[in-house]
């Protein structure tokens, strides 16, 4: 992360550049960055930004912030890297996901999304000056992917069933706190049917008898706690059910919101409904999980598993979270006494999440990961917090101070080190400096918690307000001499709060000063609350809305990227995977690193005719073997030949690594792009990231699918408030691919909340190989312009292309001596493999894993292999998988994969013992009968499968050459947790 002052002094150079006037801009150049407008100038940003890559994105960005706690300001700025390195362009339709993880695991939501901390990351995203990327993924939870079905089984919470409510989530809450901030009513209203929707769909989890809501810790993101050991000691991972503090407070605090958000509307009806479920829901908690003598609020467990329904005997910092809503009521505070306790939560490196006098504090915390019962956990941290700011910013009360919210905080920042630098991880020791869950790979900068937002909310005390007050609060040190927030995007505006005591600092004066657009509109002499009225509200960027055309998180389909040579450590697929970030490891980049090549490109297929005219790319520079190129092309595919773009406007003219490289350029349409680098001296080219980005209103959206075979459908979408006019919608299919349309493709208005629907019937061109094919669809209307995500066409599968069957057996007799059964891990068991009566059976009851070489080799040639599927496990465990392909022995096998628990499909091929990436998986779901093949046609492998009667392509790998098909037979695979899969039949089939 930390950088050579010469490349900071190009990026510094890069950042001039881009930031030119909107006047000066072309039109067709909206200015990548947000313009930050009039405000003050008081601290030096570069110098605060020293070490950071593309500090343009900061400058535009984040507020700045200058404290004399070195510690806490390093860790500010950090927190705001590792904010950046989360904010992920998932595709055109969708836009952005702020991820957990950098590599997303197998729980995720579709695009990546974890909803465990999707609070933590509006409340802490809402202080950016780019509103777009947490406006689209709060869409993403309330209308998009994040709120599609999930299966309801153990792995993602077997009692919900969609991926909003895979975890808790203060959706209302968090989207309305937000709303104080920008000062955008206009959207959080447009979400408040969402909000409803998304707050009632917990109700299968309200008990009647109680008032409160039930809900499972692991559900709350909080594995192993001290409540699950003590109420559910077989199961305290997945056990634990019972009434807490955290599910019903977030429901507290969202009836709150969504009633705010209704009087907004004028929804009376509504907001008195939300009140009153906000006024039960707070008088249950107070009679049933607050104990008056130990003077704390506790978890209750469910009558199943304790049928007197006790209170638990530990405290756990769960209990502060009513406070972080405004639920607790006065004469509640003496829990606050337990923060600063010895033999409560407090700690070295804490809070901690449970009390230390307790027999389960740090109960098996060092043994394996995800123990919430002692080890100190951010996200914890972050909620208590959030709950001591607003208890000293609203009650009066003697238990706490403001310094001890400034120690807490310190601490919290100090818990935020490792090896003499800021570091995030998930957990980390409560008395030792070190974090005690931090996967290689994994859990580098875990985005599950706020810092910056305790700062600025909490700290130096800016309290978002619902009408047209700037009111400043400080929790700070009296001690402290100066401090400064500078240039709070807030409501359109720039706030700065400064505090000098003796006006040397600053030279603004002594005293507490505020500024709006870089004005002075309230001062006073101490460090008390301080408020001043607000300009009114600025309206809502209405820039164009840009959407990445080259954006593909999913490692397969189309756009597609392509590289003349890409390093054996290094993906493709990472330079579209809609992730910027510098790091070595985590890495996301392509580079041609050791390339005996002096020049090599980086490009795109669009799949589709495309139109462009803003191309950008990332370059990695590590200072060393790759760094920024010493020069490169941009060309286009016009057809037959590629020809370099004309009109080219390069910003920066030549490229600097670590920052963002635009071209703009007269648009046209094409397939396809790329990029010729020349290396630099000594060393190799990497980017991050290619984009390239058009317009596409926000006002109107419009899919495209494949209605059935051959017939593909595009639906306009009018989601603004006025008529669209003259709206036109066209296909974009491959080169050769022929569209006649149904109906008609011009209406002449579209009223709002109206669609238009436009079918066409597709025809490839003679000798088209089956599989799926990219379309899209782009719609013109009252001069704006919207595009479609990608879609597919389909020409299907027909297993007569592979007229010869070299092998088939569906299991009548027992055939197993013609299977050759092989353990590829040394930690799952062979499974017991049976044969006869209509079907082969692999079973264990431990975890097993066989892969299953048949009877005959793989052919010269193109070949299928399938099998049909019998039954599954039906566990609902990790492993409950089949595979298909060919099969050598342990160490080599090409294979392609269904998970059943997951309902996903994927590539898995293994050579000498070393995986192949083969990245991304298809969403699919087996029943018994149905059937599963992969194919091989060249050094490409396509993966199927046939639902309904119908085969639908799932994914394609290349295999980087020729397969050495010596030992190879068809065969396949079979993986389980526990139980019994069975398989009804296997064939082989080829071209010869």
């Amino acid at each position: 992360m930390r950088r050579k002052a010469a490349a900071l002094a190009a990026v510094t150079a890069l950042a001039a550049t881009l930031f030119t006037p909107p006047a000066q801009a072309r039109p067709q150049e909206p200015p990548p960055y947000p313009v930050v407008g009039r405000g003050t100038a008081f601290l030096d940003h570069d110098r605060l930004l020293e070490g950071y890559a593309e500090p343009e994105w900061y400058r535009a960005n984040i507020p700045f912030l200058e404290v004399p706690d070195q510690e806490i300001q390093d860790v500010y700025y950090y927190r705001w890297s590792t904010f950046k390195r989360h904010l992920r362009y998932t595709d055109t339709e969708n836009g952005h996901v702020i991820t957990e993880f950098h590599n997303p695991p197998g729980y995720s939501a579709p695009l990546g999304g974890i909803v465990a901390a999707a609070g933590h990351h509006v409340y802490e995203g809402r202080w950016l000056r780019d509103r777009r990327p947490l406006d689209e993924y709060l869409r993403y939870w309330l209308q998009g992917p994040g709120a599609g079905p999930k299966p309801k089984e153990d792995y993602v919470n077997e009692d919900t069933d969609d991926w909003a409510h895979q975890y808790a989530f203060w959706a209302a809450d968090a989207a309305y706190q937000r709303a104080l901030v920008t000062g955008d009513t206009g959207f959080v209203k447009s979400l408040l049917p969402d909000l409803v929707r998304q707050y009632d769909k917990w109700g299968h989890q309200y008990d009647e008898k109680l008032g409160l809501y039930w809900s499972v810790p692991v559900w709350d993101a909080m594995e192993y706690t001290a409540s699950s050991y003590e109420t559910d000691p077989d199961d305290p991972y997945h056990g634990g059910h019972g009434y807490r503090p955290t599910l019903n407070a977030y429901q507290y605090g969202d009836a709150k919101a969504i009633a705010a958000i209704a009087r907004m509307r004028g929804d009376a009806r509504t907001a008195s409904t939300f009140e009153r479920r906000a006024e039960s829901l707070r008088e249950a908690l107070h009679q049933w999980l607050w104990d008056p003598e130990r003077r704390f609020f506790y978890h209750k467990a469910r009558a199943d598993l304790d049928p007197e329904q006790k209170l638990v005997s530990v405290r756990e910092q769960i209990g502060f979270v009513p406070w972080m809503f405004g639920m607790a009521k006065p004469g509640t505070e003496q829990a606050w006494a337990q923060l600063l306790d010895p033999q409560g939560f407090a700690a070295p490196y804490g809070p901690a999440t449970a009390e230390r006098r307790s027999r389960w504090f740090m109960h098996e915390a060092l043994s394996g990961c995800c123990r919430w019962n002692g080890p100190s956990w951010p996200y914890s941290t972050s909620q208590t917090l959030t709950g001591l700011a607003n208890l000293l910013n609203d009650h009066d009360q003697q238990v706490i101070g403001k310094d001890d919210y400034y120690q807490v905080l310190r601490t919290y920042a100090l818990t935020q080190y490792k090896d003499g630098r800021p570091y995030v991880a998930e957990a980390h020791h409560p008395d030792e400096p070190r974090w005690i869950y931090d996967g290689p790979g994994h859990s580098e900068h875990y985005n599950h918690s706020t810092f910056n937002d305790l700062v600025i909310n909490g700290l130096i005390g800016l309290r978002p307000q619902p009408d047209n007050k700037l009111v400043v609060n400080p929790l700070v040190p009296a001690s402290w001499d100066h401090f400064a927030l500078e240039n709070v995007p807030y409501r359109g505006h720039n706030v700065t709060v400064l505090w000098d005591r003796d006006g040397k600092r600053y030279g603004q004066g002594a005293g507490l000063r505020l500024y709006v657009d870089g004005r002075r509109i309230a001062a006073g002499p101490d460090l008390g609350r301080i408020e001043a009225r607000m300009p009114a509200n600025v309206p809502a960027d209405r820039t164009p809305r840009l959407v990445n055309d080259a954006a593909n998180p999913h490692g397969s389909g189309y756009p597609r990227p392509f590289a003349s040579y890409t390093n054996d450590i290094d993906d493709v697929w990472d330079a579209v995977d809609g992730r910027i970030y510098y790091d070595d490891i985590p890495h996301s980049r392509w580079t041609n690193y050791r390339s005996p090549n002096p020049q090599d490109h980086l490009g795109l297929d669009f799949g589709v005719p495309t139109e462009v005219s803003d191309v950008r790319f990332f370059p990695y520079d590590d200072g060393g073997g790759v760094r920024a190129p010493a020069g490169y092309r941009l060309e286009h595919w016009d057809g037959t030949a590629w020809r370099e773009v004309p009109g080219q406007r390069r910003t920066p003219a030549q490229p600097v690594g670590n920052a963002l490289n635009r071209v703009t350029f007269p648009a046209l349409t094409t397939t396809r792009l790329r990029l010729v680098f020349d290396n630099p001296p000594g060393a190799y080219v990497g980017v991050v990231e290619l984009q390239a980005w058009s317009p596409s209103t926000g006002d109107a959206r419009l899919t495209v699918r494949e209605q059935d075979p051959g017939t593909v459908t595009a639906v306009f979408a009018n989601t603004a408030s006025t008529p669209a006019t003259n709206v036109r919608v066209t296909p974009a299919l491959p080169p050769g691919w022929t569209a006649k349309a149904e109906g008609p493709e011009h209406a002449r208005v579209v009223k709002p909340g109206g669609e238009f629907t436009v079918r066409w019937t597709v025809t490839p061109p003679e000798g088209v190989r089956p599989g799926s094919y990219p379309v899209r669809a782009f719609a013109a209307y009252g001069g704006q312009r919207v595009s479609s995500g990608y879609g597919s066409v389909t020409v299907p599968l027909d297993l007569g292309a592979f007229p010869q069957v070299d092998v088939a057996d569906d299991f009548a007799a027992d055939t197993s001596a013609r299977y050759t059964v092989y353990r590829p891990f040394g930690g799952e068991a062979e499974p017991r493999i049976t044969v006869g009566g209509g079907k082969l059976a692999a079973s264990g009851s431990a975890p097993y894993f066989g892969m299953v070489a048949g009877p005959a080799p793989l052919p010269d040639g193109d070949a299928m292999s399938v099998l049909t599927a019998g039954s599954f496990a039906g566990t609902g465990q990790p492993e409950d998988s089949v595979f298909v392909g060919w099969v050598k022995d342990a160490d080599n096998y090409v294979t392609a994969w269904y998970n059943h628990t997951r309902k996903q499909s994927g590539i898995n091929v293994r050579v000498d013992g070393r995986f192949l990436d083969t990245p991304g998986d298809a969403a699919v779901t087996l029943e018994p009968g149905d059937r599963f093949a992969l194919a091989l046609s060249g050094t490409a492998i396509t993966s199927y499968a046939e639902t309904d009667g119908v085969w639908r392509e799932l994914r394609t790998a290349d295999l980087g050459g020729p397969l050495d098909r010596e030992g190879y037979r068809y065969g396949f695979g079979l993986r389980g947790s526990s139980g019994t899969i069975t398989l009804a039949g296997v064939e082989g089939r080829s071209q010869r």
